[in-house]
């Protein structure tokens, strides 16, 4: 379907169709890769998932020494052999190391449907409604049941909401984040003011493209998620805290964290796309961060093929080589 869509448009279109198109924007460019300022990273502690800020400034694309990352080539080369065997047409991958802040991309502004992912965004607007109202959180809603969007999932959520029951709004996230519920999700949105979503979008560090007819995102653009959430700068600290805990929690287990040690903590999100005329064309990704006792990183994969079980090996495999790599003190 060929149709001309805005962020908000977007994000409607999503929720109430089962969440099958994505937000449209641009990836975000700082522009610094060639810079050589002085590198000065400064952060607050004490808490678990987030790590706020103070200031950072650091060349993209380097470590502190000015190096490049030493296993990029490794990846790309993994990444140019399966496009080579015709095990997935696209794969694009971002890497960002969240201690010192290099980062690479490969085909990093390559165009998706994020689908599900922009479950993210939903919940970082209630987050920021509840930074304001204490008892948000508390608040109970209910599903009427009139229309069940979880069959259009291929991986189906293990736990959904039932209809007409009442949930509170905490528990409505942890359907919508770490079950991937499209019912908890439409819940949520249809609860949501326009504006409060509008603040999330325009916060971001992306760039609004309302004439995109693909409704698309890169892995460089969905980065900032991820990022804004680590470093608190746009929910305060607790709330970053509790979006990021919910994330650890995702019920996806034949991805990204299928590539690192058991008891390795992730806090991600994925997404599924189906299109074509027969749903020959699938979209399969995952983003998150990967906390490495040593060095945290986002890892963000996102796949185009025609096989969920291929591409699921692709995520998996590119995970367990990232962070074989970090393990191993590539990244200094």
């Amino acid at each position: 379907m060929n149709v001309r869509l805005n962020y908000r448009q977007a994000i409607i279109y999503l929720v109430v169709a089962a969440l099958m198109f994505g937000a449209g924007w641009a990836s975000h460019i700082i522009n610094q890769r060639y810079y050589s300022h002085k590198h000065r990273w400064v952060a607050l502690k004490g808490f678990r998932y987030t790590n706020p800020l103070l200031d950072v400034e650091l060349p993209e694309g380097v470590d502190i020494s000015n190096e490049p990352i030493p296993f990029k080539y490794k990846i790309e080369s993994f990444v140019r052999d399966q496009i080579r065997r015709r095990q997935a047409t696209d794969i694009a991958v971002y890497y960002r190391d969240l201690h010192d802040g290099p980062w690479f991309g490969i085909n990093e502004d390559m165009q998706f449907n994020p689908a599900s992912m922009m479950k993210v965004p939903v919940m970082i607007a209630i987050l920021k409604r509840a930074e304001r109202d204490p008892y948000l959180l508390r608040r109970t809603l209910a599903y009427d049941g009139k229309s069940d969007m979880s069959t259009t999932q291929n991986f189906r959520p293990r736990h959904t909401i039932t209809p007409h029951r009442p949930y509170t709004i905490e528990e409505l996230l942890r359907y919508m984040i770490s079950y991937s519920d499209n019912n908890a999700t439409a819940v949520l949105y249809n609860d949501l003011n326009p504006r409060e979503l509008s603040a999330v979008l325009d916060g971001m560090d992306i760039d609004n493209r309302p004439n995109d007819d693909e409704n698309s995102v890169s892995v460089h653009g969905y980065s900032g998620f991820f990022r804004i959430l680590f470093n608190a700068s746009f929910l305060n600290r607790e709330m970053s805290e509790k979006a990021l805990q919910l994330l650890t929690m995702e019920d996806f287990s034949q991805g990204l964290s299928a590539g690192v040690p058991q008891g390795t903590e992730i806090a991600a999100k994925y997404g599924e796309n189906v299109q074509g005329m027969k749903g020959e064309i699938k979209q399969l990704h995952e983003f998150g961060i990967v906390y490495h006792p040593k060095h945290p990183y986002i890892i963000g994969i996102m796949t185009r093929g025609n096989d969920f079980g291929i591409q699921t090996g692709i995520i998996r495999e590119i995970s367990r080589m990232i962070y074989a790599e970090v393990d191993a003190g590539a990244v200094k």
